[in-house]
Protein backbone atom coordinates (compact mmCIF):
# COMPACT_ATOMS: atom_id res chain seq x y z
CA UNK A 1 0.00 0.00 0.00
CA UNK A 2 1.27 3.62 -1.26
CA UNK A 3 2.18 5.60 2.02
CA UNK A 4 -0.79 7.53 2.71
CA UNK A 5 -0.03 11.18 2.61
CA UNK A 6 -2.77 12.92 1.27
CA UNK A 7 -3.57 16.90 0.79
CA UNK A 8 -6.34 17.75 2.22
CA UNK A 9 -7.58 19.59 -0.78
CA UNK A 10 -6.36 20.84 -4.27
CA UNK A 11 -8.53 23.03 -5.33
CA UNK A 12 -10.19 26.18 -3.69
CA UNK A 13 -13.60 25.55 -5.39
CA UNK A 14 -13.74 21.55 -4.11
CA UNK A 15 -12.68 23.44 -0.44
CA UNK A 16 -15.35 25.95 -0.71
CA UNK A 17 -17.88 23.11 -1.64
CA UNK A 18 -16.75 20.68 1.32
CA UNK A 19 -17.00 23.63 3.81
CA UNK A 20 -20.41 24.57 2.54
CA UNK A 21 -21.31 20.97 3.14
CA UNK A 22 -19.84 20.34 6.41
CA UNK A 23 -21.28 23.40 7.89
CA UNK A 24 -25.06 21.91 6.63
CA UNK A 25 -24.42 18.36 7.83
CA UNK A 26 -23.21 19.51 11.25
CA UNK A 27 -25.63 21.85 11.60
CA UNK A 28 -28.31 19.36 11.02
CA UNK A 29 -26.42 16.87 13.34
CA UNK A 30 -26.73 19.36 15.93
CA UNK A 31 -30.34 19.81 15.86
CA UNK A 32 -30.83 15.98 16.25
CA UNK A 33 -28.10 15.92 19.32
CA UNK A 34 -29.53 18.90 21.44
CA UNK A 35 -33.15 17.21 20.81
CA UNK A 36 -31.89 13.73 21.94
CA UNK A 37 -30.04 15.77 24.91
CA UNK A 38 -32.76 17.57 25.57
CA UNK A 39 -35.44 14.53 25.59
CA UNK A 40 -37.49 16.27 23.42
CA UNK A 41 -40.82 13.83 23.38
CA UNK A 42 -40.21 11.35 20.93
CA UNK A 43 -36.66 11.79 20.41
CA UNK A 44 -35.38 8.06 20.92
CA UNK A 45 -31.94 7.67 21.77
CA UNK A 46 -28.94 6.78 24.17
CA UNK A 47 -28.44 10.23 25.18
CA UNK A 48 -30.43 10.48 28.34
CA UNK A 49 -27.81 7.99 30.14
CA UNK A 50 -25.15 10.29 28.73
CA UNK A 51 -26.25 13.55 29.43
CA UNK A 52 -26.75 12.01 33.74
CA UNK A 53 -22.91 10.74 33.08
CA UNK A 54 -22.08 14.50 32.74
CA UNK A 55 -23.97 16.14 35.04
CA UNK A 56 -22.75 13.26 37.82
CA UNK A 57 -26.23 11.41 38.01
CA UNK A 58 -25.63 8.18 38.82
CA UNK A 59 -27.75 5.49 37.39
CA UNK A 60 -27.51 1.83 36.38
CA UNK A 61 -25.13 2.44 33.52
CA UNK A 62 -21.00 2.44 33.42
CA UNK A 63 -19.14 4.05 31.11
CA UNK A 64 -15.54 3.81 32.02
CA UNK A 65 -14.49 5.47 28.83
CA UNK A 66 -14.28 9.58 29.67
CA UNK A 67 -12.83 11.27 26.72
CA UNK A 68 -16.26 12.59 25.39
CA UNK A 69 -17.86 12.57 28.76
CA UNK A 70 -14.86 15.37 29.97
CA UNK A 71 -15.34 16.81 26.44
CA UNK A 72 -18.75 17.42 27.39
CA UNK A 73 -18.35 18.54 30.96
CA UNK A 74 -15.82 21.23 29.24
CA UNK A 75 -18.58 22.66 26.95
CA UNK A 76 -21.33 22.31 29.50
CA UNK A 77 -19.52 25.24 32.20
CA UNK A 78 -20.29 27.91 29.72
CA UNK A 79 -23.93 26.19 28.95
CA UNK A 80 -25.91 23.11 29.95
CA UNK A 81 -24.95 19.17 30.39
CA UNK A 82 -27.19 18.15 27.54
CA UNK A 83 -26.06 21.35 25.59
CA UNK A 84 -22.80 20.36 26.36
CA UNK A 85 -22.71 16.63 24.98
CA UNK A 86 -24.89 17.87 21.89
CA UNK A 87 -22.27 20.30 20.95
CA UNK A 88 -19.12 17.67 22.07
CA UNK A 89 -21.41 14.74 20.09
CA UNK A 90 -21.26 17.30 16.82
CA UNK A 91 -17.62 18.37 17.22
CA UNK A 92 -16.58 15.08 17.10
CA UNK A 93 -18.72 13.28 14.64
CA UNK A 94 -17.99 16.42 12.09
CA UNK A 95 -13.90 15.83 13.03
CA UNK A 96 -14.80 12.05 11.69
CA UNK A 97 -16.36 14.36 8.28
CA UNK A 98 -12.82 16.06 7.81
CA UNK A 99 -10.68 12.83 8.90
CA UNK A 100 -12.49 11.28 6.03
CA UNK A 101 -11.89 13.70 3.22
CA UNK A 102 -8.10 13.55 3.82
CA UNK A 103 -8.25 10.06 3.62
CA UNK A 104 -9.84 9.69 0.77
CA UNK A 105 -6.98 11.71 -1.00
CA UNK A 106 -4.74 9.89 0.61
CA UNK A 107 -6.71 6.78 -1.00
CA UNK A 108 -7.09 8.39 -4.46
CA UNK A 109 -3.13 9.24 -4.39
CA UNK A 110 -2.20 5.85 -4.82
CA UNK A 111 -5.03 4.85 -7.26
CA UNK A 112 -5.32 7.65 -9.81
CA UNK A 113 -3.15 8.94 -12.07
CA UNK A 114 -2.42 12.59 -11.85
CA UNK A 115 -4.72 13.85 -14.68
CA UNK A 116 -7.63 12.41 -12.61
CA UNK A 117 -6.53 14.01 -9.45
CA UNK A 118 -5.78 17.22 -10.75
CA UNK A 119 -9.67 17.45 -12.60
CA UNK A 120 -12.19 19.62 -10.68
CA UNK A 121 -14.88 17.29 -11.47
CA UNK A 122 -13.35 14.08 -9.18
CA UNK A 123 -12.21 16.01 -6.57
CA UNK A 124 -15.78 16.92 -6.45
CA UNK A 125 -17.07 13.58 -6.60
CA UNK A 126 -14.75 12.42 -3.44
CA UNK A 127 -15.84 15.06 -1.45
CA UNK A 128 -19.51 14.30 -2.19
CA UNK A 129 -18.99 10.61 -1.21
CA UNK A 130 -17.52 11.18 1.79
CA UNK A 131 -20.85 12.92 2.65
CA UNK A 132 -22.83 9.99 0.89
CA UNK A 133 -20.68 7.53 3.27
CA UNK A 134 -21.37 9.51 6.67
CA UNK A 135 -25.62 9.73 5.85
CA UNK A 136 -25.97 6.12 4.15
CA UNK A 137 -28.34 3.51 5.67
CA UNK A 138 -29.62 -0.06 5.63
CA UNK A 139 -32.05 -0.87 3.13
CA UNK A 140 -35.37 -1.69 3.62
CA UNK A 141 -38.70 -1.90 1.56
CA UNK A 142 -41.64 0.21 2.00
CA UNK A 143 -43.80 0.63 5.48
CA UNK A 144 -45.69 -2.75 6.36
CA UNK A 145 -44.55 -4.40 3.40
CA UNK A 146 -42.85 -8.04 3.45
CA UNK A 147 -39.01 -8.33 1.71
CA UNK A 148 -38.42 -11.77 -0.30
CA UNK A 149 -41.32 -13.10 2.53
CA UNK A 150 -40.20 -11.65 5.71
CA UNK A 151 -41.97 -9.00 7.59
CA UNK A 152 -39.35 -6.24 8.45
CA UNK A 153 -41.99 -4.53 10.77
CA UNK A 154 -38.89 -2.66 12.15
CA UNK A 155 -36.89 -2.15 9.14
CA UNK A 156 -33.78 -1.39 10.77
CA UNK A 157 -33.47 -3.41 13.80
CA UNK A 158 -31.53 -6.51 13.64
CA UNK A 159 -29.79 -5.13 9.94
CA UNK A 160 -27.82 -2.61 11.60
CA UNK A 161 -25.40 0.48 9.57
CA UNK A 162 -22.34 2.54 9.68
CA UNK A 163 -24.24 5.64 11.08
CA UNK A 164 -25.99 4.87 14.15
CA UNK A 165 -26.46 8.51 14.79
CA UNK A 166 -28.92 7.63 18.08
CA UNK A 167 -25.52 6.43 19.24
CA UNK A 168 -23.08 9.63 20.54
CA UNK A 169 -20.04 7.29 21.90
CA UNK A 170 -19.90 5.49 18.70
CA UNK A 171 -19.83 8.56 16.52
CA UNK A 172 -17.14 10.48 19.60
CA UNK A 173 -14.85 7.70 18.67
CA UNK A 174 -14.95 7.08 14.79
CA UNK A 175 -12.77 10.09 14.33
CA UNK A 176 -9.92 8.31 16.30
CA UNK A 177 -11.32 4.72 14.65
CA UNK A 178 -10.59 6.08 11.15
CA UNK A 179 -6.63 7.33 11.74
CA UNK A 180 -6.37 3.89 13.75
CA UNK A 181 -7.59 1.89 11.02
CA UNK A 182 -5.03 3.62 8.59
CA UNK A 183 -2.16 4.35 10.58
CA UNK A 184 -2.27 0.09 11.29
CA UNK A 185 -2.64 -0.62 7.94
CA UNK A 186 0.67 1.09 6.91
CA UNK A 187 2.35 -0.18 9.43
CA UNK A 188 1.40 -3.84 8.57
CA UNK A 189 2.01 -2.80 4.84
CA UNK A 190 5.91 -2.12 6.14
CA UNK A 191 6.33 -5.50 7.84
CA UNK A 192 4.55 -7.42 4.95
CA UNK A 193 7.13 -5.30 2.74
CA UNK A 194 10.38 -6.08 5.16
CA UNK A 195 12.04 -9.28 3.67
CA UNK A 196 15.07 -9.11 5.97
CA UNK A 197 13.36 -8.00 9.14
CA UNK A 198 15.23 -5.11 9.92
CA UNK A 199 12.22 -3.49 11.26
CA UNK A 200 11.42 -0.54 9.16
CA UNK A 201 9.34 1.56 11.45
CA UNK A 202 9.52 5.16 12.30
CA UNK A 203 8.37 6.37 15.60
CA UNK A 204 5.98 8.72 14.41
CA UNK A 205 4.55 5.99 12.28
CA UNK A 206 4.20 4.02 15.61
CA UNK A 207 3.47 7.16 17.61
CA UNK A 208 0.20 7.86 15.66
CA UNK A 209 -1.32 4.39 15.74
CA UNK A 210 -0.31 3.94 19.62
CA UNK A 211 -1.86 7.63 20.02
CA UNK A 212 -5.17 7.03 18.11
CA UNK A 213 -6.09 3.34 19.09
CA UNK A 214 -5.50 4.50 22.93
CA UNK A 215 -8.14 7.81 22.24
CA UNK A 216 -10.23 5.33 20.45
CA UNK A 217 -10.73 3.21 23.26
CA UNK A 218 -11.00 5.97 25.62
CA UNK A 219 -13.46 7.17 23.65
CA UNK A 220 -15.80 3.63 23.57
CA UNK A 221 -13.72 0.74 23.11
CA UNK A 222 -15.86 -1.03 19.99
CA UNK A 223 -13.49 -0.89 17.54
CA UNK A 224 -10.59 -1.57 19.25
CA UNK A 225 -11.69 -4.71 20.62
CA UNK A 226 -12.15 -5.90 16.80
CA UNK A 227 -8.99 -4.43 15.57
CA UNK A 228 -6.44 -5.45 17.93
CA UNK A 229 -7.09 -8.95 17.64
CA UNK A 230 -6.71 -8.08 13.52
CA UNK A 231 -4.09 -6.62 14.43
CA UNK A 232 -2.55 -9.42 16.19
CA UNK A 233 -3.55 -12.35 13.67
CA UNK A 234 -1.85 -10.54 10.45
CA UNK A 235 1.07 -9.63 12.88
CA UNK A 236 1.68 -13.57 13.89
CA UNK A 237 0.86 -14.43 9.78
CA UNK A 238 3.42 -12.37 8.81
CA UNK A 239 5.78 -13.67 11.63
CA UNK A 240 5.52 -17.01 10.85
CA UNK A 241 5.64 -16.61 7.02
CA UNK A 242 9.14 -14.77 7.59
CA UNK A 243 10.20 -17.11 9.62
CA UNK A 244 10.66 -14.68 12.72
CA UNK A 245 12.56 -12.26 10.86
CA UNK A 246 9.51 -9.66 11.52
CA UNK A 247 9.52 -10.22 15.62
CA UNK A 248 11.47 -7.17 16.15
CA UNK A 249 8.81 -4.98 14.48
CA UNK A 250 6.22 -7.11 15.46
CA UNK A 251 7.32 -6.46 19.02
CA UNK A 252 7.50 -2.44 18.75
CA UNK A 253 3.95 -2.57 17.75
CA UNK A 254 2.71 -4.62 20.64
CA UNK A 255 4.66 -2.08 23.05
CA UNK A 256 3.21 0.58 20.92
CA UNK A 257 -0.31 -0.91 22.34
CA UNK A 258 0.47 -1.40 25.98
CA UNK A 259 -1.63 2.01 26.86
CA UNK A 260 -4.46 0.62 25.15
CA UNK A 261 -4.17 -2.64 26.79
CA UNK A 262 -3.75 -0.92 30.14
CA UNK A 263 -7.29 0.99 29.77
CA UNK A 264 -9.10 -2.08 28.22
CA UNK A 265 -7.55 -3.88 31.63
CA UNK A 266 -9.77 -0.79 33.38
CA UNK A 267 -12.57 -0.75 31.54
CA UNK A 268 -13.17 -4.97 32.09
CA UNK A 269 -12.76 -4.64 35.30
CA UNK A 270 -15.31 -1.74 36.19
CA UNK A 271 -18.42 -3.34 33.58
CA UNK A 272 -17.60 -7.30 33.22
CA UNK A 273 -17.07 -8.59 36.74
CA UNK A 274 -19.70 -8.47 39.63
CA UNK A 275 -22.92 -7.14 39.33
CA UNK A 276 -25.28 -4.43 37.74
CA UNK A 277 -27.67 -2.39 39.60
CA UNK A 278 -30.22 -4.25 38.83
CA UNK A 279 -28.61 -7.41 40.90
CA UNK A 280 -27.61 -9.64 37.40
CA UNK A 281 -24.25 -11.11 37.08
CA UNK A 282 -22.03 -9.25 34.58
CA UNK A 283 -19.73 -10.42 31.84
CA UNK A 284 -19.46 -12.19 28.37
CA UNK A 285 -21.06 -15.09 27.54
CA UNK A 286 -20.84 -17.26 24.67
CA UNK A 287 -23.97 -18.29 22.76
CA UNK A 288 -24.41 -18.12 19.26
CA UNK A 289 -26.88 -15.66 17.11
CA UNK A 290 -28.19 -15.67 20.52
CA UNK A 291 -28.47 -11.69 20.65
CA UNK A 292 -28.60 -11.08 17.09
CA UNK A 293 -31.79 -13.56 17.12
CA UNK A 294 -33.19 -11.03 19.04
CA UNK A 295 -33.52 -8.42 16.60
CA UNK A 296 -33.91 -10.67 13.18
CA UNK A 297 -35.57 -13.73 12.10
CA UNK A 298 -33.51 -14.18 9.21
CA UNK A 299 -30.16 -13.13 10.05
CA UNK A 300 -28.43 -13.75 6.65
CA UNK A 301 -30.96 -10.81 4.82
CA UNK A 302 -30.38 -8.69 7.82
CA UNK A 303 -26.59 -8.93 6.56
CA UNK A 304 -26.96 -8.74 2.84
CA UNK A 305 -30.04 -5.58 3.50
CA UNK A 306 -27.42 -3.84 5.61
CA UNK A 307 -24.64 -4.42 3.14
CA UNK A 308 -25.69 -4.73 -0.78
CA UNK A 309 -23.55 -2.27 -1.87
CA UNK A 310 -19.68 -3.77 -0.43
CA UNK A 311 -20.73 -7.42 -1.23
CA UNK A 312 -22.32 -6.40 -5.03
CA UNK A 313 -19.11 -4.15 -5.89
CA UNK A 314 -16.35 -7.25 -3.81
CA UNK A 315 -18.22 -9.92 -6.58
CA UNK A 316 -18.18 -7.78 -9.52
CA UNK A 317 -14.91 -7.01 -9.10
CA UNK A 318 -14.33 -10.56 -8.14
CA UNK A 319 -15.65 -11.38 -11.14
CA UNK A 320 -14.14 -9.07 -13.77
CA UNK A 321 -11.38 -7.63 -12.01
CA UNK A 322 -9.60 -9.50 -9.60
CA UNK A 323 -6.67 -7.30 -9.73
CA UNK A 324 -9.01 -4.20 -8.12
CA UNK A 325 -9.64 -6.19 -4.98
CA UNK A 326 -5.95 -6.83 -4.69
CA UNK A 327 -4.26 -3.54 -5.09
CA UNK A 328 -6.97 -1.02 -3.55
CA UNK A 329 -5.51 -0.23 -0.69
CA UNK A 330 -6.95 -1.58 2.69
CA UNK A 331 -10.12 -2.87 0.86
CA UNK A 332 -8.87 -6.62 2.23
CA UNK A 333 -8.23 -5.11 5.58
CA UNK A 334 -11.33 -3.34 5.47
CA UNK A 335 -13.29 -7.29 4.68
CA UNK A 336 -11.31 -8.60 7.21
CA UNK A 337 -12.05 -6.35 10.34
CA UNK A 338 -15.69 -6.61 9.12
CA UNK A 339 -15.28 -10.44 8.72
CA UNK A 340 -13.81 -10.79 12.58
CA UNK A 341 -16.59 -8.09 13.87
CA UNK A 342 -19.32 -9.95 12.60
CA UNK A 343 -17.83 -13.01 13.78
CA UNK A 344 -18.17 -11.82 17.15
CA UNK A 345 -21.23 -10.17 17.27
CA UNK A 346 -22.76 -13.98 16.09
CA UNK A 347 -20.70 -15.24 18.99
CA UNK A 348 -20.87 -13.11 21.90
CA UNK A 349 -23.48 -11.41 24.17
CA UNK A 350 -23.03 -8.99 27.28
CA UNK A 351 -25.19 -11.15 30.28
CA UNK A 352 -28.03 -9.40 32.34
CA UNK A 353 -29.84 -6.52 30.74
CA UNK A 354 -27.17 -5.40 28.49
CA UNK A 355 -28.14 -8.46 26.32
CA UNK A 356 -30.54 -6.72 24.22
CA UNK A 357 -28.54 -3.64 24.41
CA UNK A 358 -26.68 -5.19 21.59
CA UNK A 359 -23.46 -3.65 22.29
CA UNK A 360 -20.69 -6.31 20.42
CA UNK A 361 -23.42 -4.34 17.33
CA UNK A 362 -20.94 -1.25 17.46
CA UNK A 363 -18.13 -3.24 16.57
CA UNK A 364 -19.95 -4.80 13.75
CA UNK A 365 -21.02 -0.98 12.71
CA UNK A 366 -17.66 0.18 12.67
CA UNK A 367 -16.66 -2.72 10.53
CA UNK A 368 -18.98 -1.81 8.02
CA UNK A 369 -18.47 1.75 7.83
CA UNK A 370 -14.80 0.42 6.53
CA UNK A 371 -15.81 -1.66 3.78
CA UNK A 372 -18.61 1.03 3.13
CA UNK A 373 -15.39 3.30 2.89
CA UNK A 374 -13.26 1.66 0.99
CA UNK A 375 -15.55 -0.04 -1.85
CA UNK A 376 -16.60 3.50 -2.47
CA UNK A 377 -13.39 4.09 -3.38
CA UNK A 378 -13.08 0.99 -5.58
CA UNK A 379 -16.67 1.81 -7.16
CA UNK A 380 -15.19 5.34 -8.33
CA UNK A 381 -11.99 3.45 -9.46
CA UNK A 382 -14.32 0.77 -11.56
CA UNK A 383 -15.97 4.01 -12.89
CA UNK A 384 -12.55 5.39 -14.61
CA UNK A 385 -10.77 1.76 -15.42
CA UNK A 386 -13.86 0.45 -16.76
CA UNK A 387 -14.53 3.31 -19.30
CA UNK A 388 -14.34 2.19 -22.52
CA UNK A 389 -14.95 -1.36 -21.93
CA UNK A 390 -18.16 -3.24 -21.73
CA UNK A 391 -17.74 -3.51 -17.53
CA UNK A 392 -19.04 -0.47 -17.54
CA UNK A 393 -22.80 -1.23 -17.90
CA UNK A 394 -22.23 -2.81 -13.77
CA UNK A 395 -20.96 1.04 -12.81
CA UNK A 396 -24.50 2.35 -12.68
CA UNK A 397 -25.65 -0.34 -10.87
CA UNK A 398 -23.36 0.32 -7.80
CA UNK A 399 -24.31 3.75 -7.87
CA UNK A 400 -27.60 2.84 -8.15
CA UNK A 401 -27.32 0.59 -5.14
CA UNK A 402 -25.01 2.75 -3.51
CA UNK A 403 -27.97 5.87 -3.70
CA UNK A 404 -30.40 3.08 -2.41
CA UNK A 405 -28.64 3.19 0.85
CA UNK A 406 -28.22 6.87 0.78
CA UNK A 407 -32.21 7.59 -0.12
CA UNK A 408 -32.66 4.76 2.85
CA UNK A 409 -30.12 6.78 5.20
CA UNK A 410 -31.52 10.05 4.48
CA UNK A 411 -35.10 9.12 5.08
CA UNK A 412 -34.94 7.75 8.43
CA UNK A 413 -32.41 10.83 9.37
CA UNK A 414 -35.88 12.80 8.43
CA UNK A 415 -38.04 10.67 10.53
CA UNK A 416 -35.68 10.39 13.30
CA UNK A 417 -35.40 14.90 13.08
CA UNK A 418 -39.33 14.79 12.92
CA UNK A 419 -39.33 13.97 16.57
CA UNK A 420 -40.52 10.10 16.05
CA UNK A 421 -40.32 7.45 18.07
CA UNK A 422 -37.42 5.66 16.23
CA UNK A 423 -38.55 2.15 17.38
CA UNK A 424 -41.67 3.01 15.27
CA UNK A 425 -40.13 3.48 12.27
CA UNK A 426 -41.63 0.57 10.48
Amino acid sequence: MKKLSGRMFKFNTDRILFIALLVLYSAVMLYLFINECFQTPDFTSDMPAYVNKVAGIRDEYEFPYPLLFWLAKLFSFISSPPMGLAFATMLLNTLGVIITRYYFNALSEGMFSEKYIENRLFQHTLTISVYMLFLLGNLYGPQNHTFFGFDYIYRIKGIYNPNPFWNATYLATRPFAIICFFSGAELLNRIKADKEGKAPLGIRECLIFAVSLFLTTFTKPSFTMVFVPVMGFLLLYYLIRSKGKTFKSSFIIGISMLPTALDLCYQFFGVFSGTNALGEDTGVAIGFLKMWGYYSNNIPLSIVMGMAFPIGVFFLNLIFDRANIINTPCYLLSWFVYIISMIMMMTFYEKGFRLLHANFSWGYMHGMFFVFMISIILMIKNSVDWKGSWKLIFVPAEWGVLLFHLGCGINFLIFALGGNELALFG
